[in-house]
């Protein structure tokens, strides 16, 4: 007899753990899913973004290659944080301003991405392909650091 009750048990124990799930997910203080823009776009896209947001002090461009990386060329107006050092920068950054992320190939962004997600950044947009994809796409690239 108890044999029978075993799978009702464990069934109703998911059901329990499933539903603590979903109402903690909906009690959580943080943006709802809904708000928050956390996306990868091509980089023409992401050209016409950074022409739509020129004016925006909130609007920021990080490149996340490495300094000599950086130096060697980046996108117009980009400041460089490094993927390796970027946790050590959230902080300084407003969660709630907007921000075009790149990286060489669209590898290391990737990660920084899901840490600004993470750390509740509402607005984040990374390029796909990275600079590789933007050069290869002739779009403009300032020399130096």
């Amino acid at each position: 007899m108890t044999s029978h009750r075993l799978p009702l048990v464990l069934l109703f124990v998911a059901g329990s753990i499933i539903a603590l799930v979903l109402i903690g997910g909906c009690l959580d203080e943080g943006p709802a899913p809904d708000d928050r823009i956390i996306r990868t776009i091509p980089p023409a896209e992401a050209s016409v973004l950074i022409e739509e947001m020129q004016g925006d002090p909130d609007f920021v461009v990080i490149d996340t290659r490495r300094p000599d990386e950086f130096a060697g060329g980046h996108i117009p107006r980009a400041i460089n944080i490094d993927s390796a050092h970027i946790s050590e920068h959230l902080d300084d950054l407003d969660p709630d301003g907007t921000y075009l992320i790149y990286c060489q190939r669209g590898v290391r962004s990737v990660g920084v991405r899901e840490l600004m997600r993470e750390a509740g950044f509402c607005e984040v947009y990374e390029i796909e392909g990275g600079m590789s994809a933007w050069r290869a796409a002739g779009l403009p690239v300032m020399a130096g650091g």
